[in-house]
């Protein structure tokens, strides 16, 4: 159970579950005030959806009515109740019921092991996302249209249906479902055509449904959600090419197959030897190891082409992970049995390891930490003692390194499993050693995790994330003494970001002592503003005062708000004096209702005649706002320079 907030991937899912249940509806702008403004998510008007495939949410959402049976309508105490409940049926379960299919049909343990635990799967089996949920129903399709057996229509409209429900849930997988859709013409001549009708019978309701909610949702049968981006950054993706997708590049195909970042190959080095497989025993004749091998590339190529192949903060390349079990197949029938049992037992183990790690902390590395193992979750580990919450802290025992214990017992039940089809123990235990030592030396290698840029960043995820310690504090003290204006207003503004996050739900429970949240200074700030338009004039100043108490890196932003509340109800004193004691904490780098206070500073000394430092004022003003875009600031600086 991860702290504070987890991930907007997996809140704008829980939004949507429970707005389905509470309010019968797919819109989520009520929950803001709960659990704060979302980056995933789409707008249209004054409506606010996910950006996300509907699929796992819908799926989920009995599931949240069921949890609400006991816990009452969502509060920050109970939300991780329910968001565990949805995470356990949508991504957990699959896992665990591929696995036990697999089992019955013969997969040996090195290929349950390599499923639920050398992959990525296994962390996104932890998670409210859909990879695992698609990547399930993706190759049980798959494995309905192309394993043998009894060719019966139920097959391939099962098929469909699944296939179709994996689209509504993660539209990349399209891809797949198209090279099925084309594998099935090469089938036998006889019923070629109708294995595909009753396929596509299958899956059309599937379509009907994502054609009426785009519909319904954003005007138009066909406009998906991501045309709707409300996040900027993910806005500017999504217009590049189809939706974000263009031509496949070089530098997207190192990063999604062998980066250190997000490489595949590199967290699950177990792969590299399905994919020798697939080259040594390449065979034209066998059309399911052409449709799964076609599947594979297809997708690969398609997803080099995003314009955000790193997707975001993750631990993988999640976008490829609904490809794992075609990746793992020929393991799971028994087909890779080339290699040699050391290298097989040496590569699993440096995958295990390589993927439980991110597991024990928090698996949301950023995209601009190059070696994540390393210099991301190694480092809260060794630096922090930041262990992941799991059942034990819910009845009330503390957080610590203890919380390794189950994780090291199961190792231990994993490492007996693979052990049972070996010959020699000793051979084994070598193999395992080597795999492990592998890994270590790359864990250990010096100076990865002491870059300063890497460092901030960590304290900021731990603030956030982890235990408020004033961990930030320093990087503001280091950033005055070398006059550095540009960090300071960074820091600032991390640390309002921080406290933003933290005054919403869920709370820290089990991972900390339950506590009141406390307020987001956003939210302070627009309430305040609120009440100023309402002519509320004692409860704005009252949030403005507080705010400058409770958020001393806003200090500036807060004053300058309240010298406008003075100034409007005539105390031109008042307002002349706050501006004046927040002019030091202005800089370049300066929000812009920081870089107002300069400018509304001039003007006040202009309108009492003390013209000298009304220029004076303005002059910083305008050297300060240089490089401001915001189109307030931009407005004041033609009043003045008279452009």
């Amino acid at each position: 159970m991860y702290p504070h907030g987890g991930s907007a991937n997996e809140l704008t899912r829980w939004a949507t579950a429970a707005s389905l249940i509470e309010k019968g509806s797919f819109e989520i702008s009520w929950t803001e005030p709960l659990i704060g403004p979302n980056v995933d998510t789409a707008r249209v008007g004054d409506r606010t959806y996910s950006n996300k495939a509907p699929g796992p949410a819908i799926v989920a959402a009995p599931i949240y009515a069921i949890t609400r049976i006991f816990i009452g309508p969502p509060t920050p105490s109970n939300i991780r109740i329910s968001w565990f409940a949805m995470r356990f049926v949508v991504s957990t379960l699959p896992l665990l019921l591929l696995a036990g299919w697999l089992f019955r049909r013969g997969t040996d343990e090195f290929g349950l092991a390599a499923l639920l635990f050398a992959t990525p799967l296994f962390v996104y089996s932890l998670l409210f996302f859909s990879h695992v949920f698609v990547a399930v129903l993706v190759y049980a399709a798959f494995r309905l249209l192309f394993d043998k057996g009894e060719s019966k229509p139920v097959r391939y409209v099962a098929a469909g249906a699944i296939s179709g429900l994996a689209v509504i849930s993660e539209f990349p997988a399209v891809f797949a479902v198209g090279v099925f859709g084309i594998g099935l013409l090469f089938t036998d001549k006889a019923d070629r055509f109708s294995r595909l009708g009753y396929f596509a019978v299958g899956a059309l309701p599937f379509v009907v449904f994502l054609l009426l909610y785009n519909n319904a949702l954003f005007g138009s049968f066909f406009s998906i959600s991501y045309a709707h981006e409300s996040f900027p950054e993910w806005a500017e993706v999504a217009g590049q090419g189809f939706f974000g997708i263009g031509l496949p590049s070089p530098a997207n195909a190192y990063l999604l197959l062998l980066s250190p970042s997000r490489g595949v190959l590199f967290s699950s080095p177990i792969l590299v030897l399905p994919l020798i497989h697939f080259v040594r025993k390449f065979d034209r004749r066998n059309l399911r190891n052409m449709v799964r091998l076609a599947a594979i590339v297809v997708s690969f190529l398609i997803i080099c082409g995003h314009g955000a192949a790193h997707g975001g903060w993750a631990f993988g390349p999640r976008y490829l992970i609904f490809l794992t079990p075609f990746l793992l197949d020929p393991f799971f029938e028994g087909e890779a049995v080339e290699f040699p049992p050391v290298l097989m037992r040496a590569l699993i183990t440096a995958s295990i390891v390589l993927c439980v790690i991110p597991a024990l902390t928090f698996p949301f590395a950023p995209p601009e930490f190059t070696f994540p193992h390393n210099d991301f979750w190694m480092s809260f580990i060794r630096g922090e003692g930041w262990f992941v919450p799991n059942l034990a802290n819910v009845v009330g025992i503390a957080n610590g390194p203890w919380n390794l214990l189950p994780v090291l017992l199961c190792l231990a039940i994993i490492a007996y499993a693979l052990r049972s089809n070996v010959k020699s123990t000793i051979r084994f235990l070598l193999s395992s050693l080597a795999g492990t030592v592998l890994v270590a030396v790359y864990l250990l290698l010096p100076g990865l995790a002491d870059r300063e840029e890497g460092a901030f960043r960590r304290a900021t995820i731990a603030e956030r994330y982890f235990k408020p310690a004033g961990r930030l504090d320093d990087y503001i003290t280091r950033a005055v003494s070398r006059s550095d204006e540009t960090a300071v207003e960074n820091v600032r503004r991390r640390q309002w970001a921080v406290a933003d996050a933290r005054a919403y739900a869920p709370d820290d429970f089990p991972y900390l002592a339950r506590q009141p949240l406390a307020p987001s200074p956003t939210a302070a700030m627009k309430e305040a503003i609120q009440f100023q338009r309402q002519q509320k004039v004692m409860e704005a100043e009252d949030l403005l005062r507080s705010g400058e108490e409770l958020f001393p890196f806003a200090r500036c932003e807060f004053s300058t708000n309240l010298a406008v509340l003075y100034f409007t109800t005539n105390r031109k004193d008042a307002a002349l004096s706050k501006l004046e004691s927040v002019q030091p904490l202005v800089s370049r780098g300066s929000s812009a209702d920081c870089l107002r206070s300069q400018f509304l500073l001039g003007s006040l000394y202009r309108e009492g005649g003390r013209d000298n430092d009304a220029t004076s004022a303005f002059q910083l003003f305008l050297v300060n706002s240089a490089d401001s875009k915001d189109p307030g600031i931009l407005n004041f600086r033609k009043q003045l320079l008279g452009k």
